[in-house]
């Protein structure tokens, strides 16, 4: 695959920018998982819309974790993925989880706190 289109590029660093944001929800994620160890949290979107499309996915604080274990694995609505730059790996009712294409996958990998992509 040849150079992407400004445009996709742009929306794969948004959506590492979302990224940062559930990160810290997580954060606050953990201390109600004390009370509640099943616990789902409404996160945001990462699906990387210009300006964010600031819905909320629910998503079980340990499928966060696992999602967050690698750096090119994201959380988004149901309906708002974007095949040119990503995969469905998992899909349920309330979230889609996808992989970044491997074209993209350096525009991603600025979180230094996941584990590199496989």
């Amino acid at each position: 695959m040849g150079a992407l289109p400004d445009r996709l590029e742009r929306k794969a660093r948004n959506e590492a920018l979302l990224r940062e944001v559930n990160e810290r929800i997580a954060e606050l994620g953990d201390a109600v998982r004390t009370w509640e160890p099943d616990a789902a949290i409404d996160f945001v979107c990462e699906c990387g819309t210009d300006g964010g499309c600031g819905e909320r996915v629910r998503v079980p604080l340990a499928a966060y974790r696992r999602v967050r274990a690698r750096d090119d694995l994201f959380v988004l609505r149901p309906g708002h993925e974007t095949p040119e730059i990503e995969r469905a790996v998992d899909r349920t009712a309330d979230y889609v989880i996808v992989d970044k294409i491997p074209a993209v996958e350096h525009l991603v990998r600025e979180d230094r706190r996941s584990a590199s992509s496989s």
